[in-house]
């Protein structure tokens, strides 16, 4: 397995991979939508980028953090001030407060495929009544067998790969795009399709609004945020 990138070329990915057009949404949906003085938890959150910028937009808000990679736990803790961060196994970690926003950006793909259902079945128990979820990945084509996965994960890998190098990206954050094509194709990284999640959502959400961001052309394919409200309890 490729490792991680460091925290600080993590944080620079945002500025020439597609993902960041992703993470600008959710940011202008959490802004516009997250109830005042209300509090938000993000879920395998990295080096914390992502709580930071909020914290820019909506100071009112209560923020939250769980990793389980130390190394980003550490660095968010020192960079963001006046954010809870907390290394745990997010499959394990239990909280007893309820939060209005869950947030899920870049996570699913690193559960194995056979946990990735049991980690979305925890959610609806930790939102409040009118909370609601914004679970954000990129998925790959649908697939029935792991020829198909790789060639799917592959094609994923080097339209992304494509994307960060027309967008002037330093060798650095170009390896990187290099290294998740690599693991994705390996299967140390575990995208799936949205196809194969989707009945999951739908069961746990009587509300399920699905955004894609990248690319622009007609694919299945690509980086997807869906909101979720209403959760079945």
């Amino acid at each position: 397995m490729r490792d991680l990138p460091k925290s600080e070329v993590y944080e620079q990915e945002f500025r020439y991979m597609p993902w960041g057009i992703l993470i600008e949404k959710v940011l202008a949906l959490i802004q516009r939508e997250a109830l005042r003085n209300g509090n938000v938890i993000d879920l395998m959150c990295g080096p914390g980028y992502l709580l930071g910028e909020i914290a820019k937009r909506r100071s009112d808000l209560s923020l939250e953090g769980i990793d389980i990679d130390p190394g980003f736990i550490r660095h968010a803790q020192e960079k963001y001030a006046g954010i809870a961060f907390q290394q745990a196994d997010v499959l394990s970690w239990n909280s007893d407060r309820s939060y209005d926003v869950v947030l899920c950006t870049g996570g699913i793909h690193h559960l194995h495929y056979d946990q990735q259902i049991q980690f979305l079945e925890r959610i609806p128990s930790l939102l409040t009544p009118n909370g609601f979820a914004i679970f954000a990945d990129p998925y790959i084509d649908d697939f029935s067998m792991e020829l198909e996965r790789r060639q799917a994960a592959a094609k994923l890998g080097y339209e992304y790969m494509m994307a960060t190098i027309r967008n002037g990206a330093p060798n650095e954050i170009v390896k990187a795009a290099v290294d998740i094509l690599y693991n994705d194709v390996m299967g140390f990284e575990f995208k799936t399709s949205l196809r194969k999640l989707e009945p999951t959502f739908r069961r746990l959400f009587s509300e399920v609004e699905m955004n894609k961001t990248w690319p622009e052309f007609t694919s299945e394919f690509g980086d997807y945020y869906l909101v979720c409200r209403n959760a079945f309890h």
